[in-house]
């Protein structure tokens, strides 16, 4: 019965066990995958963002959105990631217009531009 026990102690530590290496990633970073362009990114920008920014979309079509800002790929989000952040994101949110995302989707998106945006921005002389 003791082996049983150190059995099922073993087991269930062992799943509640994170990769700990850096701590601050897991309380910053809590989901485990890590959200990424392909499982989170790309669809959010798709549902409240390209309607108006997308490189498809013609100057009449955009209800104003400057031809120079567009978010069909992860690169054009890390060259413009402070001003997604400010738009999106800041004190007074301006971005899309009309609301839309949800605070569990805005959440989302937070982390999503802090663990998986922002480290490719950082140093870039583009911005």
């Amino acid at each position: 019965m003791l082996t049983l026990r150190c059995l099922f102690a073993m087991v269930f530590v062992a799943c509640g066990v994170r990769d700990t290496a850096d701590p601050s990633r897991v309380a910053d970073c809590p989901h485990d995958p890590p959200l990424t362009w392909s499982s989170f990114g790309q669809g959010h920008l798709e549902k409240h963002c390209n309607g108006c920014h997308s490189s498809l979309l013609p100057e009449p079509m955009r209800n104003g959105a400057p031809l120079s800002v567009d978010f069909d790929t992860r690169e054009a989000v890390v060259n413009q990631v402070d001003r997604v952040r400010a738009r999106a994101l800041g004190d007074a949110p301006t971005m899309p217009p009309g609301g839309g995302p949800s605070a569990l989707e805005l959440e989302l998106f937070d982390e999503w531009l802090r663990c998986d945006i922002e480290p490719d921005a950082v140093g870039d002389a583009s911005r």
